[in-house]
């Protein structure tokens, strides 16, 4: 299982590698975007339960962006903001389209651990033995581009309900 860090530091100093003060709240910085929130994780991490359930929580509409015609099925949700979007991962090869969605909205990263996901979807564990590596090798292509995009993270590998729960903190912060 993953392990998050629950502690949060504000850097005083941008030109320095860190000065961290515990004197008070940190102030959070100013998001891009007009109320798009997009959602983005593995396959299996959960990104259609959470993007619905956000979308009801917030009181707008939910959305996938779909695999052809992305641009301009982005670009129709944009004029309808605020939205939750759903963003399959293999969509993320584009770095235009990453920054894209890094620069009209607000990223949440669902991090959620190959074992948590293979684990939820196999029915066999000879099913979750190869989820486990194809998940192993997706990680190993996209996190990068995940970490990179992302503005809020939630951890993904509990049960759905605290899950959901820490997405919606996040998203409200």
């Amino acid at each position: 299982m993953t392990d998050f860090i629950h502690h949060e530091f504000l850097v005083k100093d941008p030109d320095k590698t860190a000065t961290i003060s515990h004197n008070g709240p940190a102030q959070k910085p100013a998001m891009p975007g007009g109320g798009v929130l997009y959602i983005i994780g593995l396959p299996g991490s959960g990104k259609t339960t959470v993007a619905a359930h956000l979308a009801q929580a917030l009181g707008c509409a939910a959305h996938l962006l779909p695999l052809e015609g992305a641009d301009e099925a982005l670009s129709a949700i944009l004029a309808q903001a605020p939205a939750v979007v759903e963003v399959p991962h293999k969509l993320l090869t584009s770095e235009a389209l990453r920054q894209r969605l890094s620069q009209t909205g607000r990223v949440l990263y669902l991090m959620a651990g190959v074992e948590a996901i293979a684990a939820r979807q196999a029915q066999t564990p000879e099913e979750e033995a190869l989820l486990r590596e194809r998940l192993g090798r997706q990680r190993t292509a996209y996190e990068p581009w995940f970490m990179q995009m992302l503005h809020l993270l939630a951890p993904a590998d509990g049960p759905l309900d605290q899950v959901l729960a820490d997405a919606v903190e996040r998203v409200r912060m």
